[in-house]
């Protein structure tokens, strides 16, 4: 029992300093710069955003899917809060527009909720000047298998068993606790993927992020939180419009370049010269031989 007690007061201990962690990098970096927080309206009620507020941001905005909750607007009204909200989905380009860019970005808890985490960390670079602070649920790494993912959806109760073990909270991780919830415009509030650490910060450097910091507790172990830098570099993806646009174009008898799209702009017009696409300065073939071991009958 004693043991026990000493475990119960370290973790507490743990998750208070894992919670200064966290506001301390608030009131280091929101003073005088503006500071949006992406998703903080479900469950927190926009506690992030008020706190950004408070430590003297230049300007806050709140992004959510949901509606403004009775307590964020209790909140809000009581402090006379100038905090802008803005309602959209991360994965929608015209959502990531309403947000606008900002200096610091604080986004815990999204990515994990949606099946294309990637487009959400794309999105997160658009709105990004400085810092992204970054949350996730995360899996263990699997050995031997560096940047590994599990799919959840429609995993059976066994199967789901060793990931929920992992969640503090098991009964309300949708998709992990419970069964995957498939009702028509339910499908955000699901885990739909277990991200090890390693994957996530491929996937940042995929979204043209360099991580400068990652953050662990042993009271949230299957979770990771990391502070990112945007990099200036072009997407390696062409804009979601471009084969459109290209298309319409060609039937016109004109079309937008392929090589150097970003740096030429969108209202270029392709020449004879221009390849589609261009094989020169793609990367080596870099083989691996794999290992196999001579089979002895003894």
């Amino acid at each position: 029992m004693g043991l026990a007690r000493a475990r119960r007061k370290l973790r507490r201990r743990d998750g208070q300093e894992w919670s200064d962690r966290r506001l301390c990098f608030i009131r280091d970096h929101a003073p005088g710069r503006s500071f949006a927080d992406v998703g903080g309206m479900y469950g927190i009620h926009g506690d992030i955003a008020f706190r950004a507020e408070e430590a003297g941001a230049a300007a806050v905005t709140l992004f959510d899917g949901g509606d403004p909750t009775p307590q964020f607007l209790d909140r809000y009204t009581r402090q006379d809060s100038a905090i802008r909200y803005a309602q959209g989905d991360l994965e929608d380009p015209l959502s990531v527009q309403l947000i606008g860019s900002h200096d610091i970005v604080w986004c815990v808890g999204v990515i994990y909720h949606s099946p294309s985490p990637v487009r959400q960390l794309m999105h997160l670079h658009e709105i990004t000047n400085e810092l992204l602070y970054l949350g996730s649920a995360t899996i263990p790494e699997v050995p031997g298998f560096p940047q590994a993912s599990v799919f959840y959806p429609y995993l059976d109760r066994r199967e789901r068993s060793p990931y929920a073990r992992g969640i503090t909270n098991a009964a309300g991780a949708t998709g992990i606790g419970t069964p995957f919830d498939a009702r028509p415009m339910y499908g955000q509030g699901n885990f739909w993927w277990g991200i090890t650490p390693s994957a996530l910060r491929a996937m940042l450097r995929t979204a043209r992020f360099e991580v400068v910091e990652e953050l662990r507790t042993d009271v949230y172990p299957w979770g990771t939180e990391y502070v990112a830098r945007p990099l200036a570099e072009h997407p390696s993806l062409p804009p979601v419009d471009y084969f459109r646009r290209r298309g319409e174009l060609r039937e016109e008898g004109r079309a937008v370049p392929f090589d150097g799209y970003y740096d030429k702009g969108p209202d270029a017009i392709g020449t004879s010269d221009d390849a589609f696409p261009r094989l020169e300065g793609a990367p080596e073939p870099d083989p691996l031989q794999p290992r196999f071991r001579r089979w002895r009958r003894r």
